[in-house]
């Protein structure tokens, strides 16, 4: 019976990864809550780690790359989507922060918010102004870098 719950475990283990990178809070989480023993737990994580399937260090720098080519948000909202996901604090801000250092925060609301204006394109100045900057507090930018990249977006955008 043990040999055949170690099989279930890392069968379940190759499924979970197949289907999107996981981090090792991810993969313990998932297996505990389908019923593994502790120690099968920590045997088919330990094997996942060494055959390379499952890196936090790895899985943090690409998300954090990704998040901001796919759908850019503050860096500190990185770091704490990837706390979420099990990833230890200091690796996540550290992945956070080198995620494309050459942009500011700046220019990642600006990118954010680019997306999104053809959306609103023949509302009132208003309406698109509250939306635009309740949009870009929601993906975790200051209340200041909301209220400049709103003013300089719709500035030149509204005038065309």
């Amino acid at each position: 019976m043990r040999a055949k719950d170690e099989r279930a475990a890392w069968a379940y283990v190759e499924r979970l990864i197949a289907v999107r990178p996981r981090t090792v809070a991810e993969l313990e989480r998932r297996l505990t809550t389908r019923g593994f023993a502790p120690d099968l737990v920590r045997r088919a994580v330990d094997r996942a780690h060494d055959a390379g399937l499952v890196d936090d260090r790895l899985f943090a720098r690409l998300y954090a790359e990704d998040r901001v080519l796919s759908r850019p948000c503050a860096r500190h909202l990185i770091a704490k989507e990837l706390r979420e996901r099990g990833v230890d604090a200091p690796l996540a801000e550290e992945a956070a922060q080198a995620a494309f250092p050459e942009l500011s925060e700046e220019e990642l609301a600006h990118r954010a918010l680019a997306a999104r204006l053809p959306l609103w394109e023949g509302l009132p100045r208003d309406v698109v102004e509250r939306r635009a900057g309740s949009f870009l507090l929601r993906r975790g930018f200051s209340p200041s870098v909301a209220r400049a990249v709103t003013d300089g977006v719709l500035g030149t955008w509204m005038s065309v």
